[in-house]
């Protein structure tokens, strides 16, 4: 698999289970989610706009996602939506490149990297963040992630997700 038919595979409706771990304050907390990808051409607007805003060409992107999310699933727990961009920037390498992240305020730059297990992993730094993120997949409807994320003053999250991609019902 290479990267194109990695980002393709993750387009759709996905229910997501996550179980994270606060290793300081040892907390663990759960939560549901409906999460929906939509893939972004390489000249989308909003792939452009955020190409542009980083000194990088959107011919040279593989396009993007826009990841939507909505917890409203997970009854008793407080509601949040929101979503995020991601746009791939293809290196010589096939298998890795950069990448821009974005909530629609701000936007970070990080890099992945597509394994030889056919996990892809994604690193993201910012000023108060380290997130390296692991995805793959158990079958084409199952994908699994692990998060870890080390806050600058030194606290470390792990987190946990197994999503089940949400299949349209046949007539």
């Amino acid at each position: 698999m290479d990267i194109q038919e990695f980002i393709n595979l993750c387009a759709g409706k996905w229910f997501s289970q996550r179980t994270s771990y606060q290793l300081a304050a040892q907390k663990v907390a759960n939560n549901k989610a409906e999460i929906t990808i939509d893939l972004l051409a390489a000249d989308a607007a909003d792939v452009v706009q955020l190409c542009l805003g980083n000194n990088c060409q959107s011919h040279t992107s593989l396009g993007g996602w826009k990841a939507t999310w909505d917890n409203s699933v997970d009854y008793g727990q407080p509601k949040k939506i929101g979503s995020s961009y991601l746009v791939w920037l293809p290196s010589e390498n096939s298998w890795q490149g950069k990448l821009i992240t974005s909530d629609g305020k701000s936007a970070v730059l990080g890099e992945y990297h597509l394994r030889s297990d056919q996990a892809l992993t994604l690193t993201i730094e910012d000023n108060h963040h380290r997130i390296e993120e692991r995805i793959w997949f158990a079958s084409p409807n199952l994908r699994l992630r692990t998060s870890i994320i080390q806050s600058s003053n030194g606290d470390r999250q792990t987190v946990f997700y197994s999503e089940i991609r949400k299949m349209v019902a046949s007539k």
